[in-house]
């Protein structure tokens, strides 16, 4: 099976992002601090995950 590839503008990013943001229940820095100490629930460490990895689209 091959991988699917999904094509994000800049706008698009920023809107996953905030929603992402809001479904985590948290601010985007405290739930990078919770992350770094392990402190999220499995839902927030998914969240967090996908949000490095929109990050990392962005400044490509």
């Amino acid at each position: 099976m091959s991988p699917t590839i999904t094509v994000l503008t800049a706008a698009q990013i920023r809107q996953r992002r905030a929603q992402l943001i809001a479904d985590s229940g948290l601010d985007y820095d405290t739930l990078r601090e919770r992350g770094e100490q392990y402190m999220l629930s499995p839902e927030q460490a998914a969240i967090l995950h996908e949000l490095e990895n929109l990050d990392f689209l962005a400044s490509a």
